[in-house]
């Protein structure tokens, strides 16, 4: 029961803001250590000073990468590091402003997304995370 509360909980406080979508989840208002499974095809945002990790729950399952502005302003480019516990190294990804990279998982399995922001960057920019199917999301 304690679940299902902080899950209506959350879901209610990521579509708190004006500026986002009422769909769009805020990583930042889920506690650390804490994980929850978004139940629908979901959109998260996740603030550059933050890693997050991200399990498929359904294959095929894929994810949408892409940078955006949650205020009025250029977007900038953004550099990611996935860690995959199925791969041997580190996979690192260029995302530009305007086009999603589209990432596939290989299994039912967890993986850690580290966004590496260059200095200087707005603190209005960030990652955002589409999925087409339900996604579980820990911080």
């Amino acid at each position: 029961m304690r679940s299902a509360t902080l899950i209506i909980a959350l879901l209610a406080a990521g579509s708190a803001t004006a500026q986002v979508s009422t769909s769009t989840f805020h990583l930042d208002r889920l506690p650390k250590g804490k994980a929850v499974t978004i139940p629908r095809p979901a959109t998260t945002l996740v603030p550059l000073t933050e890693r997050v990790t991200l399990t498929a729950t359904d294959m095929p399952q894929s994810l949408s990468f892409k940078a955006v502005n949650t205020a009025q302003g250029a977007v900038h480019p953004l550099r990611l590091a996935i860690y995959d516990a199925n791969s041997d190294r580190v996979q690192y990804v260029d995302v530009q402003p305007g086009t999603p990279f589209l990432y596939t998982f290989k299994e039912l399995a967890a993986i850690t997304v580290v966004p590496q922001p260059k200095a200087g960057l707005p603190a209005t920019l960030s990652l955002q995370v589409e999925s087409n199917k339900p996604l579980e999301i820990a911080h």
